[in-house]
């Protein structure tokens, strides 16, 4: 108040002609330093403990809701866990400060914290480092921060470099945590993927298109990021590979015989996500199911059926799936076995679930709608048992 007192003595000093012009400006930085500071201080803030329980009335098996309502609470795209390093915290975005900002609950005690509260900061764009427990990486404009989820501190890694319009995506991190892929739209027809250094923020080129890029994922075990051809639909090539340093782009299609992969004039694969430890990824074929894909594009169908998102175990033996009647389901990868988790995600806010694992294969978390918009675990080695369906 002191700083915005002090802005407002020097309008008799500014003449008639321009002092609508001049006030307006000082106003909006006023404001919007006093915000930074006072959003600065709720970062840290303990909001307790809201999580609570219930069985899902078909499947009998107990699902943790993380958050009450009527604020709005969001996982992050599911090709990545949403986890900690240490898979100690869920890290989630809730719109309770009146801003999407990022949270943090603790798996065991349910407990949540605020991380952030910066109106620049894009909750949705967070990537959690795997290697370290203490960090995520997300978007702030063309900024690519670090925020450290013990002292809250947000430092700036490096910035997107122009030209851009926006379009940025969300970032992904190398396997070896050492370079995060990115995305932007340099113009009215082109985009770019990029990476920039975690350490130095050094920012190199890997590759530019004339059309919409989308889904940009750095392979987990590879020198390679995955990437694709964005429509909003089906594309006439989705699927999309291109080395790290710029070389060897090119489609990257399923090696089968099955004349269902393919239309002439559509590709019928959607929703792909890596792999952690074989550098395989999940692909939802929309014709026919779910497929499991090799580095060289040869593919098995894995589980038949009409889903919607695929998410695999850092090992790749079991799948969790969603599909739009707001049912969620486990799959054993070997053998196809299904069995249903959850019912009615989708009851009263029809959401996206993007189910994923945590980083040891013990919980799935997911997006849910079902009494309010909120996150949700199930802690699979509490499933209750059940004949010929896949263990925990």
């Amino acid at each position: 108040m002191t700083l915005f007192l002090r802005l407002v003595s020097i309008v008799p000093m500014i003449s008639k002609s321009s002092l609508r012009a001049t006030l307006k400006p000082l106003w909006i930085v006023t404001f919007n330093l006093m915000a930074a500071l006072a959003g600065a201080a709720e970062a840290g803030k303990d909001w307790g403990v809201e999580r609570e329980s219930y069985l899902d009335p078909k499947t009998k098996v107990r699902i943790w809701e993380m958050t009450k309502g009527p604020a709005v609470s969001d996982n992050f795209y599911y090709h990545f866990s949403n986890f900690t390093a240490d898979n100690r915290y869920l890290i989630f975005v809730s719109d309770r400060t009146g801003s999407r900002q990022l949270f943090r609950a603790e798996v065991e005690t349910g407990r949540i914290v605020q991380l952030t509260d910066d109106y620049e900061i894009n909750a949705h764009t967070a990537c959690p480092d795997h290697l370290s427990p203490g960090r995520l990486y997300c978007l702030r404009g063309p900024e690519v921060v670090a925020v450290d989820i013990h002292d809250f501190a947000v430092r700036k890694v490096g910035e997107i470099p122009k030209p851009h319009v926006g379009g940025f995506l969300q970032p992904s991190l190398s396997g070896d945590g050492k370079w995060i892929a990115l995305g932007k739209q340099r113009d009215e027809a082109n985009w770019e993927i990029g990476r920039m250094n975690a350490e130095t923020g050094e920012y190199r080129t890997v590759l530019t298109q004339g059309f919409r890029i989308g889904h940009v994922q750095h392979s987990p075990t590879d020198p390679v990021i995955f990437y694709v051809w964005e429509t909003g639909g089906y594309a006439p090539q989705r699927s999309w590979l291109v080395n790290t340093d710029g070389s060897g782009n090119r489609p990257f299609y399923a090696k089968t015989s099955s004349k269902d992969w393919l239309t002439s004039q559509k590709e019928w694969v959607t929703h792909e996500a890596w792999v952690k430890d074989t550098g395989e990824m999940t692909m939802v074929n929309d014709k026919l199911g779910v497929m499991l894909v090799n580095k060289e594009g040869g593919a098995r169908l894995i589980l038949k059926g009409n889903y919607w998102h695929a998410a695999a175990r850092p090992d790749g033996k079991f799948i969790v799936l969603d599909d739009q009647q707001g049912r969620l389901w486990i799959a054993e990868t070997a053998t196809g076995n299904t069995r249903l988790l959850a019912t009615g995600l989708r009851a009263k806010i029809p959401v996206h679930a993007h189910p994923s694992f945590d980083r040891q294969g013990h919980y799935v978390q997911f997006h849910t709608g079902r009494a309010h918009e909120t996150v949700a675990l199930i802690d699979l080695r509490e499933l209750p048992a059940l004949s010929g369906a896949p263990p925990p």
